[in-house]
């Protein structure tokens, strides 16, 4: 049997070390696609709870943040207390519409892993603070923000087009100097150009987190993935 010669076991390492540089973006791009999917798919999920919770209340649209806002654990224990922000946000809110499906329809990916690392769904303050997803603060409006926004709605019936008008939109947030792909609102972004490096402020809390694109569902119930210049150059924000 033929040995290998030094230089022919150099060669032979090298080629496989090209085609595994070459196969590495590929993969790359497949993980990325996934998790694409699947933010897809939980957004889907989130806007179908979100208009079934309106139904339900003669068209009202849940806030991202109330005052006066109630509920209950995943254990049916109600979140109370005048400093209760985790039933005030919307998250816990609006968790009996998707029957507390929180891993598959407002924390996937990255925040998932996040929340499970932190003690899980026991994690209330966390959970409602860090949703994949941000509500749109004008639709809705947010008592803890922007109490007195004028361009803010609070039923489905004021909305002239609810296909282009934003409900939730992939989100980003930072706190004791760490980064989250999440936050339970997003505003109107300040910069044009989206930058991971830029404050999640100035962009609106929005995550462009996929090679620049960003997750939104529509009132309506549509879902696009739109480029983030896009998105901060229509009138989506406002009814």
């Amino acid at each position: 049997m033929k040995a290998f010669t030094l230089v022919e076991l150099l060669i032979t390492l090298s080629v496989i070390g090209l085609l595994a540089a070459l196969g590495l973006p590929a993969l790359n791009n497949a993980l990325q696609a996934g998790r694409k999917a699947k933010e897809v798919g939980a957004i889907k999920g989130l806007i179908t709870a979100y208009n079934t919770y309106s139904s339900d209340n003669n068209n009202m649209l849940l806030k991202s943040y109330d005052q006066n806002g109630t509920a209950t654990d995943i254990n049916g224990k109600e979140m109370s207390g005048e400093d209760s922000h985790e039933a005030h946000r919307w998250p816990w809110r609006l968790a009996p519409y998707f029957n507390y499906g929180f891993y598959t329809t407002t924390h996937v990916n990255d925040m998932e892993l996040a929340i499970k690392a932190a003690g899980g769904l026991s994690q209330a303050y966390l959970v409602s603070v860090i949703p994949s997803f941000g509500l749109n603060i004008n639709c809705g409006g947010n008592d803890y923000e922007g109490g007195s926004l004028k361009t803010s709605v609070s039923n489905y019936n004021q909305v002239n087009k609810p296909s282009q008008f934003i409900a939730f939109v992939s989100s980003r947030s930072s706190a004791m100097g760490k980064k989250y792909e999440g936050f339970y609102y997003t505003e109107v972004p300040k910069l044009t150009k989206w930058s991971k490096s830029s404050s999640p402020k100035s962009t609106g809390y929005v995550s462009a987190r996929y090679n620049g694109q960003v997750i939104v569902a529509f009132l309506g119930g549509n879902v696009s993935v739109l480029n983030y210049e896009e998105l901060v150059k229509t009138n989506y924000w406002v009814p």
